[in-house]
């Protein structure tokens, strides 16, 4: 990205997440589900052992630490990081004093020393960014990572391909630049990323689209794309997404 484009990417992302904080928990709640949000959660923190130090990129309000807080009980580093001041407002509020909160762009630097984690998570953070920033993300993860470490990431999809997907995509684009790539192009981007010595995807479908498309949230962004779609003669019912859940095991080199 250009020093002007960076600069455009950062601005729009504060001010969706700026208003997005407001709600989003109670928000995010209705679009998953709690219980599959949980299950995103615990399926990321499975690598954690007890004393372990965790990275957790894109952290919003710090649901996610708060459950390592309660899985790692040790002397371990917990950390998070993310862009936007007011999320980092609502995560300090609740995760206490055993997690150190940062802010910072992970689409063009991570702020920490090499080998400083054993898990790195990231859940909704990859379709954030930029398309040429995600290799050098994997990057950094990878120098991040201590020999043997792991990078739990959870990344909303498009499920299939149809014109009505097409729009929504480029709508969530051009209105809070978020790529919601197709799954089988999301899975050859992930698996194609180099560095790591085990690499495993999964596709699971998300109801995500439905529950946004009852439109009882705050947070109306993505129903005002569906509704927007059906007012151009397409049907909403054809956007369907899911997520990829990437796992990716750094070497035991040293």
């Amino acid at each position: 990205m250009t020093q002007r484009s960076k600069t455009s990417y950062v601005e729009l992302k504060r001010s969706v997440y700026r208003e997005y904080s407001c709600s989003y928990d109670e928000d995010r709640d209705r679009f998953v589900s709690g219980t599959a949000l949980m299950e995103r959660i615990d399926w990321a923190l499975e690598p954690l052992a007890p004393g372990g130090s965790l990275l957790d990129l894109g952290c919003g309000t710090g649901q996610l630490l708060r459950q390592a807080v309660d899985r790692a009980q040790g002397p371990g580093l917990l950390a998070g990081l993310d862009l936007t001041p007011d999320m980092l407002r609502l995560a300090r509020l609740e995760s206490g004093d055993g997690v150190s909160l940062v802010e910072g762009n992970a689409a063009t630097a991570l702020p920490f020393r090499e080998q400083s984690f054993d898990v790195i998570t990231g859940l909704n953070l990859v379709q954030e960014l930029p398309t040429d920033a995600v290799p050098s993300l994997f990057d950094g993860v990878y120098r991040l990572l201590r020999p043997g470490g792991v990078f739990q990431a959870v990344i909303p999809c498009m499920a299939d391909k149809n014109p009505a997907a097409d729009r929504f995509r480029q709508l969530a684009q051009a209105r809070g630049y978020m790529d919601f790539r197709y799954a089988d192009g999301l899975e050859k981007l992930l698996l194609g990323m180099l560095g790591f010595v085990v690499k495993r995807t999964e596709f699971r479908p998300s109801t995500a689209a439905v529950n946004e498309a009852k439109g009882n949230v705050r947070f109306s962004m993505f129903s005002d794309i569906l509704t927007d779609i059906k007012t151009e003669g397409l049907d909403p019912s054809q956007v369907q997404q899911g997520v990829i859940f990437f796992s990716g095991r750094r070497g035991t080199d040293t």
